[in-house]
């Protein structure tokens, strides 16, 4: 089974994304992901790009939840769900990228339905902000801080 297709049945994504994952579906990788080459994993324009849009959309949910309001809550996750598909369609990466990449974007995925489902979820926030910080840590791209704004 296809791990980007297991993502989108498992988390119940909308019947578009899950067309979209068909038709650029990778294969699973293995449980434990090798050692992350010295610098990181490759990485191009789009996964930066969209990367940052998440990063920005955790903290505006963060901020949401904070307030107590729940509509921007829902609408920012929608967005991080479009952000992964954008990264999932145009994703042109090496394998060992790829694996390293889906064993960060299954999650978010996971923590942005949540989120969609109940915007007070302080566990799917926490998900996310693992996952930049694993993005950061493993990937080549020196611009980015999973703190930064």
């Amino acid at each position: 089974m296809r791990l980007i297709i297991f993502a989108f049945s498992l988390i119940g994504v909308q019947a578009a994304p899950a067309v979209i994952a068909q038709q650029h579906a990778h294969p699973t990788p293995a449980a434990t992901v090798g050692p992350v080459p010295a610098g990181g994993y490759t990485t191009d324009a789009t996964l930066r790009q969209q990367m940052r849009s998440i990063r920005t959309e955790v903290h505006g949910i963060a901020d949401a939840q904070q307030r107590k309001t729940t509509q921007p809550v829902v609408q920012a996750a929608s967005r991080i769900i479009d952000n992964v598909n954008t990264i999932i369609v145009n994703c042109k990466l090496p394998p060992d990228a790829d694996a390293a990449l889906h064993a960060i974007i299954g999650p978010m995925l996971q923590d942005a339905s949540a989120l969609k489902a109940d915007p007070g979820k302080t566990g799917a926030v926490t998900g996310l902000r693992e996952a930049l910080a694993q993005y950061a840590e493993q990937f080549d791209d020196p611009d980015f801080s999973a703190s930064a704004d």
